[in-house]
């Protein structure tokens, strides 16, 4: 570790690695990119790289890995967009500080069933739906070989037409394998990715873990919201279990509004 000065403080950075004990492989299969997301989480995971440490920049990681600027960009915005690093211009990239986790228990309600049942009118519009394969920390949170398929659901949920939140969902691909666009609706309660879970493929959710913290929008992001960048928005991530504890769906939602969810246990 090496710490650095700047106008506003000091910053620990984590750019004396052991490169011998983490190497890219030109020649594998598996995208540089990944490679790059795997080697860091495998450095956050190891306590090599701390809460608060910043990451090489992009001149180091070049000279270490000979990654260009492209691959290193995309790694680096994959982890943020898993919330294992965050940026801070014109600091760098940090290692994000741990966040509090909820854990609940019972039957989990859907977005639609939530807010149904407020006397809500919720809608869904699918930007893209693709069967992609799965690296990194959603992987290694579904149970699932590097290089495995999943299918990737982006989403707009919209309350009495109002856009409410952004959804990126994904879901083990060998657990569902027949999952398509087309098994959703817009509207009722076939837009429900946990209905259809539940009532065609027979996997009910009964357990989660979330992580809640505050992100602010980017500008694309607040296109979709009908709200300003950098606008405050609720982040959370959640990871659902089926009844034999296995991790079926990772999702990460972002809330416009503030709303009050009531978890309960429920037969059936």
């Amino acid at each position: 570790m090496e710490t650095k000065f700047y106008a506003k403080g000091e910053i620990t950075v984590a750019n004396t690695w052991d490169t011998s004990k983490t190497t890219i492989d030109k020649t594998s299969l598996v995208p540089l990119y990944y490679q790059l997301i795997n080697m860091i989480h495998e450095k956050v995971k190891s306590g090599e790289l701390k809460p608060g440490d910043a990451l090489p920049t992009e001149q180091e990681f070049r000279q270490m890995y000979g990654l260009s600027q492209t691959t290193i960009r995309k790694a680096i915005s994959e982890l943020i967009h898993e919330e294992v690093v965050e940026a801070h211009r014109p600091k760098g990239v940090f290692v994000c500080q741990p966040k509090i986790e909820e854990y609940s228990n019972g039957f989990l309600t859907s977005f639609t069933e939530e807010f149904q049942q407020s006397g809500y009118v919720p809608r869904s519009k699918i930007m893209r739906f693709d069967t992609i394969p799965c690296y990194g920390h959603t992987a290694e949170e579904l149970h699932i070989a590097p290089g495995g398929m999943t299918h990737y659901i982006y989403r707009i949920r919209y309350l009495n037409d109002e856009p409410m939140s952004i959804n990126y969902d994904y879901i083990s691909a060998d657990l569902v394998p027949e999952l398509k666009r087309e098994n959703f609706a817009q509207e009722g309660k076939e837009q429900s990715l946990y209905y259809i879970l539940r009532d065609v493929y027979g996997i009910k959710l009964v357990r989660a873990v979330e992580t809640v913290t505050a992100v602010l929008l980017s500008k694309e992001e607040a296109v979709l919201l009908n709200t300003t960048a950098g606008a405050p928005v609720i982040n959370r991530k959640r990871l659902a279990f089926d009844e034999n504890d296995r991790p079926i769906l990772s999702e990460k939602t972002l809330i416009r509004y503030a709303y009050k969810t009531v978890l309960v246990d429920k037969k059936g």
